[in-house]
């Protein structure tokens, strides 16, 4: 019950699912069968009875109501009805002298103190909701960059290998290799005898995004934007140092983000390419000694990430970096940046001050089924 609430004030509904709960609450394995455990199910269906028979009991008629609707796991809260005022007694004769309110006086002042409850209740669930303490890790990690008096830039890496047709058989390619509108692509057994010269390729991946780094821009660009941090969004192909320099940024993508190496190229821990088909997480503290491995296939069953945030820059402002092997990585890395669970459990317990210090940060998420699971915090260095 906690886990569902938490998640809905931090406005996380992406959390509430089947799944993510068992993962996460009941520690099933990440691609564990629901069909076949019904843990969460079950614990739902308790949940929702016992939260009936709290309300039914004698005492908790004006309490706020958190529900569990049935088939979901978003909480939601309901004010108590206004209970109808029990009806007075006639008042005594006259000659008893007594300064009694009449009936609908009574009345009224009952209906002002229920509004009064009711309009408290509110406050207090605002107050809970929307104005709690700010000065969480969330926010003393983003500090240097929200706080700074020039706008930031979030620089999104492209793809190195997008390519499109061009030359006298533009037309003719494109309709054996994808189709048109009214006829379907060619069969595999004519692709495969269609012969292209490199002549006939032009690059253009200048014109587009991967969606795991397009997914972790829009996170941080909403994050941004909620905290009134005025940024703008540009292609590592067209960005330049003048738009970097004198400005904090955010820079998404490892592999095909010009700038990512260029700017945190000397940190102690790096992703790379090993020649045994598989990325490597590597310490440059320590030559040669590769801390995670992942296989360079589809069916790979993790991924990390590497989140930087450094203050001595070559752009003089504070730069940070998502590194993932592939966008999957890039992905875990962008929810880890804006989720404030996530960023407790990575450094709840780190040395004093150290938001004041450059950090790095290394990621490893679950695959299930293609998509990325939550991301889990496995080394972290401050200096």
């Amino acid at each position: 019950m906690r886990y569902v609430v938490e998640a809905y004030l931090e406005n996380h509904s992406d959390r509430v699912k089947e799944r993510t709960i068992g993962f996460e609450v009941f520690q099933r394995d990440a691609d564990y069968d629901t069909n076949q455990d019904s843990v969460v199910r079950t614990t739902a269906a308790e949940i929702r009875k016992k939260l009936a028979q709290y309300y039914q009991e004698p005492g908790h008629e004006g309490e706020v109501r958190v529900l569990l609707p049935q088939g979901s796991y978003l909480p939601e809260f309901r004010l108590a009805p206004i209970a109808t005022p029990t009806p007075l007694p006639a008042p005594p004769p006259p000659e008893e002298k007594r300064s009694a309110a009449s009936p609908n006086v009574v009345r009224e002042r009952l209906i002002g103190m229920a509004v009064a409850v009711v309009v408290m209740v509110i406050a207090g669930l605002g107050v809970y909701g929307f104005s709690r303490p700010r000065a969480n890790e969330l926010s003393l990690f983003w500090k240097p960059l929200v706080e700074d008096s020039s706008s930031a830039v979030i620089c999104v890496g492209q793809p190195l290998r997008v390519y499109i047709f061009e030359g006298n058989r533009t037309a003719d390619l494109n309709e054996k290799m994808v189709g048109t509108l009214t006829t379907p692509p060619a069969s595999p057994e004519v692709r495969e005898q269609t012969a292209i010269t490199l002549s006939e390729l032009r690059p253009a991946g200048d014109r587009y995004y991967s969606v795991g780094d397009y997914l972790a821009s829009v996170r941080l660009a909403e994050f941004l934007g909620q905290r009134g941090k005025p940024f703008q969004i540009i292609g590592d192909r067209s960005a330049a140092l003048k738009d970097l320099r004198g400005r904090p940024a955010v820079l998404i993508g490892q592999f095909n983000n010009l700038w990512t190496m260029g700017l945190t190229g000397n940190l102690r821990y790096y992703i790379d390419r090993s020649t045994h088909f598989s990325y490597d997480v590597l310490d440059r503290q320590n030559p040669g000694n590769v801390i995670f491995s992942a296989v360079r296939n589809a069916s790979r069953p993790e991924e990390y990430a590497i989140v930087s945030r450094i203050f001595d820059a070559p752009t003089e402002k504070t730069v940070v970096s998502i590194a993932g092997m592939t966008f999957n990585g890039t992905t875990a890395a962008g929810e880890f940046l804006t989720n404030e669970r996530y960023m407790r459990e990575a450094f709840g317990r780190a040395p004093s001050g150290w938001n004041q210090k450059n950090i790095q940060v290394i990621l490893k998420t679950t695959m299930m089924g293609g998509a990325t699971g939550p991301p889990k915090v496995v080394a972290t260095y401050f200096w």
